[in-house]
């Protein structure tokens, strides 16, 4: 893939939100020159598009209330390293799972 990382700026309803042409298309699955021309600008997407892209890149939490919160990944204790979801409020605290899960 060429360009795979090349930047695409979206302004949202949400905000202004990067995501690369890799991501774009593994996010959205939409075709690798659709991607390069919204990078290029020379197309743009939809706006539902790019809310869409930016609320699954993690870069936006579209709830009322939760402006300046993203959605991040982890990753767990070795050997497995099991990716898991936190939520990083504005200042840097995450609200994590219980992982890894307490023994019953």
């Amino acid at each position: 893939m060429q360009n795979f990382h090349e930047w695409i700026l979206l302004d949202t309803a949400h905000g202004a939100v990067a995501v690369t042409v890799g991501e774009a298309v593994r996010l959205l699955g939409v075709h690798e020159k659709t991607a390069q021309r919204w990078a290029r600008g020379t197309q743009r997407p939809s706006p539902e598009r790019a809310a869409l892209l930016a609320i699954l890149s993690g870069q936006v939490v579209p709830w009322r209330g939760w402006a300046g919160w993203q959605v991040r990944t982890r990753h767990g204790p070795a050997p497995t390293r099991r990716p898991f979801t936190v939520l990083v409020a504005p200042d840097g605290r995450e609200l994590r799972p219980d992982y890894p899960a307490p023994s019953e």
